[in-house]
């Protein structure tokens, strides 16, 4: 367990690290578009197409963080209310769901690149499966952090490998 812990801390690391590069290429694109814009009355071809393409990077790998580390979007009012066991599956099945989400957008995201990958972007000429295969990747990751956080429901560790449900998990 302590191995899963440990690859899953690396992985967010990294994922971070390339969300914080990709995010600076970001501010330096727009800084520079809007200082050859105003000050210039100019612009780089194909800037905006790549300011929009990065986003789609950084909003499909900081989706799969945000669920490793337990930030998603999640209404927990009825999991705040229980303990013990109850609790525990109640994150089982909070996150099968997630993974169940990601795991059907993988699959329909596959067809789609297949038959719309080989279009060029209209700016840059660039084909658009290099823009859509962050879709399947970043529901990749998410169901590994989805499967990461079961197993360690089933065993009750947390993020830091501590005994995060002393009683209440199902390794009791």
């Amino acid at each position: 367990m302590e191995k899963l812990i440990r690859f899953e801390q690396s992985m967010t690391r990294f994922l971070e690290f390339l969300i914080t590069i990709v995010f600076f290429i970001i501010l330096c694109i727009t800084n520079i578009l809007v200082i050859m814009r105003y000050g210039f009355n100019s612009s780089i071809m194909g800037g905006n197409e790549t300011l929009n393409y990065l986003f789609i990077y950084t909003t499909a790998l900081g989706a799969a963080v945000s669920i490793g580390k337990g930030d998603h979007i999640s209404i927990s009012y009825l999991v705040d209310k229980v303990q013990g066991k109850f609790k525990t599956l109640l994150n089982i099945i909070k996150y099968v769901i997630i993974g169940v989400v990601n795991a059907v957008m993988l699959w329909y995201s596959l067809p789609w690149i297949r038959s719309a990958g080989s279009f060029k972007a209209p700016t840059l000429q660039i084909s658009m499966w290099i823009v859509q295969i962050i879709v399947p990747v970043g529901c990749s990751l998410a169901i590994i952090y989805c499967l990461i956080h079961i197993l360690r429901q089933f065993i009750g560790r947390n993020r830091n490998g501590k005994q995060e449900v002393p009683h209440g998990s199902f390794a009791d």
